[in-house]
């Protein structure tokens, strides 16, 4: 058929070039034939026919969906509230890890947090202005406002709503910057922030005689950060041959290093973002913008650090963790995707709590500080390879071919023996179904 040709030479195979025209499942079927795909791979990648059409809603181009595991860190303790979390992601031990620091922490007191507003920043640049155009804006600061009224209007009622604006330049670039700065309450903003942005950009030329070169939000949100911290004696930390105190200053000093050196600092940030960006992506948020904005923190003093702090106070192990949390509620994925809806269900499970782009990011840098604590605690005890072989071993039971009660059975054979490859865990198999 002409709209299935394709052609193969000795560099690639090409897709046929109408090809981002076609259904999503007329995608599929191409594909399937250029690719000669598995079952495994076809089916896998489909799910439902339902989920087809919403991914084929969400991008542009779609050929499936990539199914990620969803748990749940049950039972962490958070502003005196237990929360059950949902992350997704396919990373072994991660949600064990986060229900374990996070459970440690709740039976000392839990998680206290406290947040800066949901105040986001958009950018307008501007190249070639007059002299003076700086002090024009903000002299038509009201006459500025007045043209987002209407954009804003939903927001400003829900009690958000523009903010203030300020103008600095450049010193690099030359270019002026107007900074325009919105509370966007629930959502995470970025659509409504572009959108005054841009309306914006007719008003600014007129002011300063120059031409915008660009408006648009920054994912570094500085006006909207959250803070985690907690506080544990120092004698619930005994892990293997370390006593409580000594697991403390073990963990101080493992800070320490990653605050000191930036190639370790990479690693003990990726940790924390472990488990904030699991639950961003179980509740449909931006996960780029979120890490964005984590690591541009961290580097904020012109050297990339930890984005955590410990120290001991008397017999208390102290950590903390504040760093800019955009998260929402509404708009976007959240809620569109019926994932989404429930983990948010799941998380606000507690009717008392109605669901808010404030206690998700609450919840969100809790949750990294967590896992953050759960790894430097692996990491100067035991190590932090004992706890991915376990899940390994499962991921090889699973291979193996493994299932229901079977696999629980041969993860421990395989842990067991010690050798993990997937002939191993087949002959395991094997031997296990003659015993039974």
């Amino acid at each position: 058929m002409a709209d299935t040709a394709f052609s193969l030479n000795d560099e690639a195979i090409e897709l046929p070039h109408n090809f981002r025209k076609l259904s999503a499942r007329r995608k599929r079927d191409v594909l399937a034939e250029i690719l000669d795909l598995s079952d495994d791979e076809r089916f896998s990648s489909l799910a439902s026919e339902d989920l087809l059409d919403l991914a084929d809603v969400m991008v542009e181009s779609a050929v499936g969906v990539m199914p990620v595991p969803l748990g749940i860190a049950s039972g962490i303790r958070i502003d005196n509230r237990v929360y059950n979390i949902p992350m997704a992601v396919e990373e072994p031990s991660v949600v064990a890890a986060a229900t374990y620091a996070g459970r440690l922490v709740s039976r000392g007191g839990g998680f206290h947090t406290s947040t800066t507003g949901q105040v986001m920043t958009a950018q307008v640049a501007i190249d070639g202005y007059q002299p003076g155009a700086d002090a024009r804006i903000r002299e038509a600061e009201r006459d500025l406002h007045a043209e987002l009224v209407e954009i804003l209007g939903p927001m400003t009622r829900r009690g958000g709503g523009y903010r203030g604006i300020d103008v600095s330049v450049n010193p690099e670039s030359g270019l002026l910057v107007v900074y325009l700065h919105v509370d966007t309450r629930d959502a995470m903003g970025a659509n409504i922030i572009n959108t005054a942005a841009e309306a914006l950009r007719a008003p600014l030329e007129r002011l300063t005689g120059g031409t915008v070169l660009m408006a648009i939000l920054t994912n570094a949100a500085p006006r909207r950060r959250a803070r985690s911290s907690f506080a544990i004696p120092v004698d619930r930390l005994s892990r293997g041959p370390y006593d409580g105190e000594t697991m403390a200053q073990r963990i101080v000093r493992a800070n320490e290093f990653a605050d000191t050196d930036p190639l370790r600092a990479v690693t003990h940030n990726k940790g924390v973002m472990n488990g904030i960006t699991s639950l961003a992506l179980a509740t449909g948020n931006d996960t780029r913008a979120i890490e964005a904005a984590a690591h541009a923190h961290a580097a904020s003093d012109g050297r990339y650090r930890a984005l955590t702090e410990y120290r001991v106070d008397g017999d208390h192990l102290v950590g903390s963790l504040e760093i800019p949390l955009a998260v929402g509620t509404v708009g976007g994925a959240v809620g569109f995707h019926p994932v989404t809806s429930f983990a948010l269900k799941v998380l606000f499970l507690d009717g008392d709590v109605e669901p808010s782009a404030d206690r998700l990011s609450r919840v969100a840098v809790s949750l990294g500080l967590a896992q953050n604590l759960a790894a430097l605690m692996a990491l100067v005890s035991e190590g932090i390879q004992k706890g991915h072989m376990r899940q390994h071993a499962r991921r090889l039971a699973w291979k193996a071919g493994a299932r229901d009660e079977e696999l629980q059975e041969l993860a421990r054979r395989v842990w067991d023996n010690g050798t993990f490859n997937i002939q191993t865990a087949q002959e395991l198999l094997h031997a296990l179904r003659a015993d039974g």
